[in-house]
């Protein structure tokens, strides 16, 4: 009766433990600061940092060394005023939604990730300004501040790491490359000259790309 007493109380005592050091911090919280790259740079006058935010969670992937994480992201991106546009300023603004795997490493605490993410995308100009024409060089046309016309979902893919340094805290960058061009105006707006339906670089980006550096924030949703 006594063995059996003692046996209890040890599996009483090492069942929390063994619980505590498998269950995982699996939801979190990244708030970053996005470095504008290529045509996102343009589109935002050259202004390097905007800030990102993001939520989500792990899920136990495919094989023992792979991890599955499902996340939501916000992007608001303030540009500066264009020069060479007559002082155009424009903003961004990205909701996205997308799935990484995780790769388990070595090195404690260090995980890389890939995937893809489905994206849409606000324009909208802050400041008016002139764009000369793409055909006739003599040419110049007033952009006016607004929104630009309603886009399309676009798909975007993304690789990063991540580095753990407590059970908690931690940080990751990730590179994130997108698509992105807006429906031409119909002109019943009063901007029917837009663009003109034509794509000038660093206005209405083609393809937004920006490599996000963020502090990460884990903790347990349930055990």
């Amino acid at each position: 009766m006594k063995h059996t007493t003692c046996i209890f109380l040890l599996s009483a005592l090492l069942l929390p433990a063994k619980a505590q050091s498998v269950a995982e911090n699996r939801a979190y919280l990244r708030v970053g600061a996005a470095g504008s790259q290529n045509d996102l740079k343009a589109y935002l006058g050259d202004r390097a940092f905007n800030p990102i935010y993001e939520v989500g969670y792990n899920f136990h992937g495919p094989t023992e060394t792979t991890g599955l994480a499902v996340y939501g992201s916000y992007l608001a991106a303030h540009g500066n005023p264009i020069v060479k546009y007559g002082g155009l300023k424009q903003a961004l603004f990205s909701y996205r939604l997308g799935v990484d795997l995780h790769f388990r490493t070595p090195i404690k605490g260090f995980a890389p990730f890939a995937g893809f993410n489905v994206n849409w995308f606000d324009g909208l100009i802050t400041q008016s300004g002139l764009v000369q024409d793409n055909q006739n060089k003599n040419n110049q046309f007033l952009i006016l501040a607004g929104a630009w016309p309603e886009g399309q979902a676009k798909l975007g893919f993304r690789f990063g790491a991540e580095y753990r340094i407590t059970k908690n805290w931690g940080v990751s960058i990730d590179n994130s490359i997108t698509h992105w061009l807006s429906k031409s105006n119909d002109g019943n707006s009063g901007q029917a000259s837009l663009t003109g339906a034509r794509y000038y670089k660093g206005i209405n980006p083609v393809a937004p790309t920006w490599l996000n550096i963020a502090v990460q924030y884990r903790w347990k949703i349930w055990e």
